[in-house]
């Protein structure tokens, strides 16, 4: 059961993901989270530092989404400043949007990952999908009111992961 909330790849900050860790696997696809992953859920577009890891990603030959649980509004401007594709009201981790990008993109889901700040949501989601997923730290601790429950029943499981030494939290991959 933990192996669901067990990333491939655990990093600081999305800003730490070379995209050649992707193309060796190849990925063709990286399924972005917004809301505390690229960006504070504060903050209405993307700023240059996700500009610029989007722009390498595309050099690289992998496509971007972002895929939120946020709503029609937060997620479509801040996909528009990246120019990608997005997904709304995702409902993370359940199946049914991961299934939508796939038929959109034509993708198998080895061809894709996933990369998010949330065990609950985005890594237990692309895991149940069977896709690679990458796990980063919040980039702030500021939290809207379902994510601070999320955070409580995510920390159990971070208890339980590094218990049974699978994952250590701040002990990032390299």
């Amino acid at each position: 059961m933990l192996n669901y909330f067990t990333p491939a790849l655990y990093l600081k900050s999305y800003e730490d993901l070379d995209p050649a860790w992707l193309v060796r696997r190849k990925i063709r696809l990286l399924i972005l989270d917004i809301d505390n992953t690229l960006a504070a859920h504060d903050e209405q577009v993307a700023g240059d530092k996700a500009k610029a890891f989007v722009h390498r990603l595309k050099d690289a030959g992998i496509q971007a989404v972002v895929m939120s649980n946020n709503n029609k509004e937060r997620v479509s401007r801040f996909a528009a400043s990246l120019d990608v594709p997005y997904y709304y009201f995702s409902t993370k981790p359940l199946k049914r949007t991961y299934k939508k990008v796939l038929r959109d993109t034509g993708l198998k889901p080895d061809q894709c990952a996933v990369i998010g700040d949330q065990l609950l949501t985005d890594i237990l989601g692309g895991s149940r999908m069977g896709l690679t997923t990458i796990l980063t730290t919040p980039l702030v601790t500021r939290d809207i009111p379902w994510t601070k429950l999320n955070r409580v029943v995510e920390n159990q499981v971070y208890r339980l992961l590094e218990h049974e030494e699978i994952l250590k939290r701040g002990d990032y991959d390299e």
